[in-house]
């Protein structure tokens, strides 16, 4: 369900003029995934820390490790980067 988890690092931030809304939907996904977990695994209290914990050692994981994993089916040899640069700059041609 959740396929991003915003978690913000100061080597992110430096270019960042306002944090604070970056912050709050950071918090708010948090606490999203935090309920969901609760729901779905009832019977699982660590889960959920669980899970944050894990989150440093995921960083680590190479993008385009992922873009094979989750996205290559969908999107074949097109580094994902550029496909959501395009998409991007797509939308914003047809304000």
């Amino acid at each position: 369900m959740f396929h991003l988890f915003i978690e913000i690092h100061i080597t992110e931030t430096l270019g960042l003029c306002d944090v604070h809304p970056v912050e709050m939907l950071q918090d708010q996904a948090q606490c999203i995934l935090s309920d969901y977990i609760r729901h779905k695994y009832p019977r699982q209290n660590t889960r959920f820390g669980r899970l944050l914990l894990i989150l440093p050692c995921l960083r680590s994981i190479a993008t385009t490790t992922v873009e094979k994993i989750f996205f290559r089916e969908t999107i074949g040899e097109i580094p994902i980067e550029k496909l959501l640069g395009d998409m991007y700059h797509m939308e914003n041609e047809h304000m």
